[in-house]
C-alpha cells in the first residue's frame, strides 16, 4: 500500500475506531434492558424511529400511478421476550402505525445514527424479487413460499451520511400474507433482518482544484460474500464515466479510470472507497458507488462540488488626489468557481461606525473563463475627488460560496484642497498687465532710438 494510501485509509478506520470501545462495541449504539437498541440522546428516549413506508398503486379509471406513504416506526429489537413485548406495549400504545422489528441478529443499521433522531429522514420501501426468490445464506429455500424483500434508507438531513440497508421478512408455511404491502389504518408488525447494507458519508463532497478527493463508502454483509464494486460518475447532461470495477469473485481490477484509485486489500473488510488524485473540472458530477453481492445491488451517491476561492485585488493600495481630480478605482475578482460572486463597492466614513454606504453608479466587466475553468471579471466606478471624501475608505468587498467570510480590499483616499480659481485668474490678469507694460517699453525704447532723418 503506498504511503498516501495510508494515509487515507488511517483516516478512514479512526473515523470508524471513534465510535468502537476496546471491547469492540459500537459505543454509539447502546442495548436497554429490554432488548431494543438506541442510537442518540432521542432514541434512548423514544426507542425508536420515525419513517415513511412508500409504495404505490396504480388507480384502475385513469391507470396513474399513485404514490401512497405510510408512517410506520423502525425499532431494533434482541429477543422477543414477553418482557419486551409488555414494555413496547407500555410504552407505545395501540395507535395503529405498523412497526419493523429488526432482530438483533442482524446488521446494525443504526451504528452511524449518533445525531439526534429529528436529524434524520428515514424511508421504507419494498424490494421487488418479480416473483424470484433470493438465493441468501442461511435463509431456507422453499418452493411455497417468497420472503418479502425492503430497502431501507436512513440520511441525515444536513446531508453528512446515508445507509440503505435490505431487510428480509421470513414468512411461515401457509401464512397469508401481501408481499410489500402494509395497509393503512390497521396495526401490523413486520420482523425482519438487516443484510446487507452500504453506507457513505458525507453525501456532498467540496474540493478545490489539484487537490485529492476521498469519496467515503463502506459496506456489510451479514455472512462472508465475494462483492462487486463499481464506481460511476454522472455528469451534467447525462453524460457517464466509468471510474472503477473490481469484480469480487476473480479478485481482479476490471476498470480503473485514470487518477482513480481504490483500497484493494480493504475491500473484504468493508471499504469500498475511492481515491481520486488531482482533482480537475471535468471531475465534478455525482459519483454512485454500487456494492453487488448475490442478487442484491447497494446504491449510494456522493456529489462532488468544485469550489475555488476567488482571488481579489484593488488597482491601488491608497490615493492622494486633488479636489476635482477623478480616479478609477478597480476591484478585479479573479479565478473563482463556481460563477455565482458577489462584488460591491462600499464607502466608509472617517470615524463612523455606521454601515458602509454602498457605491452607486459601479459597472461590471464581462465574465472571462480560464482556460482551467475558473472565472474572473471586474467591477470598477469613476471617483471625482470631492474633500468631503478626505480619508475616507473605500472597500470592494466579495461574497462566493467557497468562502467562510467575504474578502475585503481597501483603499484610503486622501484629498487636497486646489488652487483657487479666482487667484488663478488674478495671477493671469497680473501676468497680462505686466506683459503689456513691458512690450510697451520696449516699443518707446526702440522708437526713440531711432535716428532722425535731419
Amino acid at each position: 500500500m503506498k504511503v498516501t494510501q495510508f494515509c487515507y485509509y488511517l483516516a478512514w478506520t479512526t473515523q470508524k475506531a471513534d465510535s468502537v470501545s476496546e471491547f469492540g462495541f459500537d459505543k454509539r449504539i447502546a442495548k436497554n434492558p429490554n432488548g431494543i437498541a438506541t442510537a442518540g440522546s432521542s432514541f434512548r428516549k423514544s426507542r425508536q424511529l420515525a419513517c415513511v413506508f412508500e409504495t404505490s398503486k396504480i388507480i384502475p379509471l385513469t391507470k396513474e400511478l399513485e404514490i401512497i406513504r405510510l408512517n410506520v416506526r423502525l425499532l431494533l429489537s434482541g429477543t422477543e421476550s414477553e418482557e419486551a413485548r409488555r414494555s413496547h406495549s407500555e410504552n407505545h400504545p395501540q395507535d395503529n402505525i405498523p412497526s419493523f422489528f429488526v432482530k438483533e441478529s442482524s446488521l446494525d443499521i443504526l451504528q452511524h445514527a449518533n445525531e439526534d433522531i429529528n436529524t434524520l429522514d428515514c424511508r421504507i420501501s419494498a424490494y421487488f424479487t418479480a416473483n424470484t426468490q433470493i438465493i441468501w445464506p442461511g435463509r431456507e429455500i422453499r418452493a411455497s413460499s417468497l420472503d418479502s424483500w425492503f430497502i431501507c434508507t436512513i440520511k441525515h438531513t444536513a446531508e453528512k451520511y446515508m445507509t440503505t440497508a435490505f431487510l428480509v421478512q421470513t414468512h411461515k408455511e401457509n401464512e397469508n400474507h401481501s408481499q410489500g404491502q402494509l395497509s393503512p389504518g390497521i396495526a401490523e408488525q413486520s420482523h425482519v433482518s438487516a443484510v446487507f447494507l452500504v453506507h457513505t458519508r458525507p453525501s456532498v463532497v467540496r474540493s478545490a482544484l489539484s487537490k485529492d478527493v476521498l469519496f467515503d463508502c463502506a459496506f456489510s454483509i451479514d455472512h462472508q460474500a465475494d462483492v462487486t464494486i463499481q464506481w460511476v460518475l454522472h455528469r451534467k447532461g447525462g453524460h457517464k464515466k466509468l471510474m472503477f470495477t473490481y469484480n469480487g469473485s476473480s479478485k481482479q481490477v476490471e476498470h480503473m479510470a485514470d487518477r482513480a484509485e481504490m483500497f484493494l486489500e480493504e475491500i473484504p473488510k468493508g471499504n469500498a472507497s475511492l481515491l481520486l488524485r488531482n482533482v480537475e473540472m471535468r471531475d465534478e458530477g455525482t459519483y454512485s458507488c454500487s456494492v453487488s453481492v448475490s442478487s442484491l445491488t447497494g446504491e449510494q451517491a456522493i456529489q462532488l462540488q468544485i469550489e475555488e476561492k476567488p482571488t481579489v485585488i484593488v488597482n491601488v493600495n491608497s490615493l492622494s488626489l486633488v479636489e476635482g481630480e477623478q480616479y478609477k478605482l478597480i476591484c478585479d475578482i479573479r479565478n473563482y468557481y463556481p460563477l455565482d460572486a458577489q462584488a460591491q463597492w462600499l464607502r466608509e466614513l472617517k470615524g463612523s461606525r455606521k454601515v458602509p454606504d454602498v457605491v452607486k453608479n459601479v459597472l461590471s466587466s464581462n465574465h472571462r473563463q480560464s482556460s482551467n475553468g475558473t472565472y474572473s471579471f471586474s467591477r470598477y466606478f469613476l471617483l471625482t475627488a470631492s474633500l468631503k471624501d478626505n480619508e475616507h475608505t473605500y472597500t470592494c468587498r466579495v461574497d462566493h460560496q467557497s468562502l467562510q467570510a467575504p474578502i475585503r480590499r481597501s483603499v484610503i483616499v486622501q484629498v487636497r484642497e486646489g488652487t483657487s480659481i479666482i487667484w488663478v485668474l488674478l495671477l493671469l490678469l497680473g501676468l497680462s498687465v505686466c506683459l503689456a507694460v513691458v512690450l510697451h517699453y520696449f516699443y518707446k525704447v526702440k522708437s526713440t532710438a531711432k535716428p532722425k532723418p535731419y
